[in-house]
């Protein structure tokens, strides 16, 4: 962003996101890690990166909340688990839907190379290689 003489702002076509963000449209579970036994199932997944994704929610998760992911893709059999804390929920339709953005913290092993396999993948077949 650089400031304008009247002190407003205009976008300089940089980004400030430290990792490149993959838009598909993946099935996954969340649920609050202080209640794991009360799952959300299915799920849609709006786009996601090495550093954290948006999906949506059927209901409003405060900053700062950890949640449990699991991840189900066409391309990998597996569940993969993710967990991170939500940084920010969006009302889309009024006490229905929310869209969540998650950060991602403690990543086991496992869950970051499958995350990162995932996004080298798409980031290849964007780029046609």
């Amino acid at each position: 962003m650089t400031k304008n003489k009247d002190n407003s702002q205009d976008w300089n076509g940089s980004d400030r996101r430290q990792h490149k963000r993959i838009k598909k449209n993946f099935i996954l579970a969340y649920f609050d890690k202080n209640n794991p036994q009360e799952k959300f199932e299915l799920t849609q997944l709006k786009d996601i990166s090495k550093g954290g994704l948006r999906f949506i929610t059927t209901r409003s998760f405060p900053q700062g909340t950890l949640l449990g992911i699991e991840l189900k893709t066409p391309y990998i059999s597996e569940t993969t688990y993710l967990e991170g804390q939500v940084l920010d929920c969006t009302e889309k339709i009024k006490n229905m839907l929310y869209e969540t953005r998650l950060q991602f913290t403690l990543l086991n092993t496992q869950a970051e190379f499958i995350l990162n396999k995932l996004i080298e993948y798409f980031e290849n077949k964007e780029s046609g290689l």
